[in-house]
């Protein structure tokens, strides 16, 4: 399951650049704002065929495009029918064990840097958070865990069906920084971030806690102009359109939003 980086993409030698106007084309009035950073992004996709791609993009550093890319520290586990497997070390087409039951196979795996000292201005990536040893795991964890500010964790109080119909919701790591059980950090050196799909959106377990698959969410494709849809779907070879990404199998929900539904 070897996954091994060119040269050129890893942490070290990632660096940013900005969007040129001749690419993208603005118009008058986007041309006067400050261009957002670009960053490389490295996809590898199961396509339609059967065969394994992978490629080097750059897109901009904006939430939308780095959150295809930041949910998972290298380093952490994926729960596999063969056991815990690093996530670096999948490979498009390997079976991860899903909230459900069956398990699936990865369809696309996504993977960028990020560069604590190098933070961009227009990037949400500001550092990671950790989860501790059996904070936020409903089974046993695998220790503590590094997660991009971009995954989002599955949660389900007790009183949430009662009060909205559903068992499960998911809500952004970031949202649960406490300082007791989640913490945001700086590493002190690069990290490379995963993200990783299915073909339906699903709930798998990082180190042991529930984490979401990738999906866009509802109406990512009303955010971007023309252009920019057609690089955002570059970035997933294996689909053509935003309907490809299917629906979401649980509600997002920020932390306020959980604690007041739940609150009494």
């Amino acid at each position: 399951m070897a996954n091994q980086l060119s040269p050129a993409l890893r942490a070290e030698n990632t660096y940013s650049l900005p969007v040129t106007t001749d690419r993208f084309a603005p118009s008058k009035e986007q041309s006067q704002r400050t261009q957002p950073l670009m960053r490389k992004f490295e996809i590898a996709s199961l396509l339609p065929c059967g065969a394994a791609r992978t490629s080097h993009h750059l897109a901009p550093a904006t939430d939308l495009f780095e959150a295809t890319c930041s949910a998972f520290a290298r380093g952490t586990l994926i729960s596999t029918p063969m056991g815990p497997v690093a996530v670096a070390d999948l490979l498009p087409g390997d079976l991860i064990d899903t909230l459900n039951g069956d398990p699936e196979p990865l369809v696309w795996i996504g993977s960028t840097s990020f560069v604590p000292a190098q933070a961009l201005p227009t990037s949400s990536l500001k550092g990671l958070i950790r989860l501790v040893s059996d904070g936020y795991s409903k089974t046993s964890s695998l220790g503590d865990v590094l997660l991009g500010q971009n995954a989002r964790l599955l949660q389900s109080p007790p009183s949430l069906e009662e009060k909205i119909g559903v068992r499960c919701v998911l809500t952004p790591v970031r949202d649960l920084e406490d300082g007791y059980s989640a913490f945001l950090v700086s590493p002190p050196s690069p990290v490379r971030l995963f993200h990783l799909r299915t073909k339906n959106h699903t709930a798998i377990y990082a180190n042991g806690r529930e984490v979401e698959t990738y999906h866009p969410g509802k109406g990512a494709e009303d955010q971007l102009g023309e252009n920019m849809r057609s690089l955002f779907l570059s970035l997933f070879p294996d689909i053509e359109r935003f309907e490809d990404f299917g629906a979401l199998a649980y509600p997002r929900m920020s932390k306020d939003t959980l604690e007041s539904l739940t609150r009494y």
